[in-house]
């Protein structure tokens, strides 16, 4: 197994739903995207992201796994995520209701995947953390039951994560930050992470849903209040600076300087994608001093565009 192979997380939204601005391929069929898994898993990728609102991606996984078994490829570790209600609409829920949303939730995920037990489950909204509901309690059941092997969250900003690391139980963080993101270099978050010991880190949108390298003004939605042509120009100023190959290569290398990120997911539609992706992750990170020359020109851009649920 190379480093790329260790560091790449395979996103699978792409797979089984039409995912990112800047994707102009579309969603592949279910035999190429099948092949596309298999040909990760063949190349040493041993982590699959997914989860249960991506359309069919659990299911293609699912076969996917058992192609690989069938060859005598090692069982690659699976995160998917829990459809988590928003804390206004659980709030309806009665305890009862919750417990069976939770339990169909996971027992969904582990049909769909053809799995006994889910190697990690994460949560996608911070509110069972905050105050005692069912809703954590059950997941917390579930896990005793040995659905549930790992829980974790997938969080939207440095506030969650440091709301996440007072609970131990909580084992795995999927962090949404790339190269604009000045809400994680203006924290001392990552310094807090390190004090955990037990956790596994990955990034998240580290191009922006492809936004970042699509070079394309046009396509930059308007909470960028037009910042885009700024941002591009700093981009290929920094990628030029820093002898980077592309701006993929100085996105992923900047995340990447980050030592308590452990993996990138990364997400793809093609089989020459996967090669590029691979390839990405075997070059070196940026230096500390490298990270903070692209933080001093990267301009400061609005937060609604660094959440592309706001687009």
């Amino acid at each position: 197994m190379t480093i790329g192979t260790h560091r790449l997380v395979l996103g699978t939204a792409q797979l089984g739903m039409q995912y990112g601005i800047a994707n102009a391929t579309g969603i592949p069929d279910r035999n190429a995207a099948v092949d596309i898994v298999l040909a990760a898993l063949r190349a040493g990728v041993n982590t699959l992201d997914t989860a249960h609102c991506y359309g069919d991606a659990e299911s293609i996984l699912r076969d996917a796994l058992a192609l690989a078994v069938q060859e005598g490829l090692p069982v690659p570790r699976v995160i998917t995520k829990l459809d988590t209600p928003l804390a206004e609409e659980a709030e309806q829920l009665s305890d009862k209701e919750t417990i069976q949303f939770v339990k169909q939730g996971v027992i969904s995920s582990c049909r769909a995947l053809g799995l006994e037990q889910l190697p990690v489950l994460l949560i996608r909204e911070s509110w069972p953390l905050m105050r005692p509901t069912m809703f954590w309690e059950t997941l917390l059941t579930l896990r005793e039951q040995g659905l549930i092997h790992t829980l974790g969250l997938s969080a939207q900003s440095p506030a969650e994560v440091q709301l996440a690391l007072k609970f131990p139980d909580i084992r795995h963080l999927q962090v949404p930050i790339n190269i604009l993101d000045h809400r994680w270099r203006n924290s001392d978050v990552f310094a807090q992470i390190s004090v955990r010991g037990d956790l596994t880190v990955h990034a998240r949108s580290v191009f922006l849903q492809g936004l970042l390298l699509a070079g394309n003004n046009s396509l930059w939605p308007d909470v960028s209040q037009g910042c885009g042509p700024d941002v591009i120009h700093a981009l290929l100023k920094a990628k030029q600076m820093l002898n980077r190959s592309s701006l993929a290569d100085l996105c992923t290398a900047y995340v990447l300087s980050y030592p308590q990120i452990s993996g990138v997911v990364l997400g793809l539609e093609t089989a020459e994608q996967l090669e590029e992706n691979l390839r990405l992750l075997t070059t070196p990170a940026l230096s500390n001093a490298e990270r903070k020359f692209v933080d001093d020109i990267i301009p400061y851009v609005p937060s609604a565009l660094l959440n592309p649920s706001s687009w």
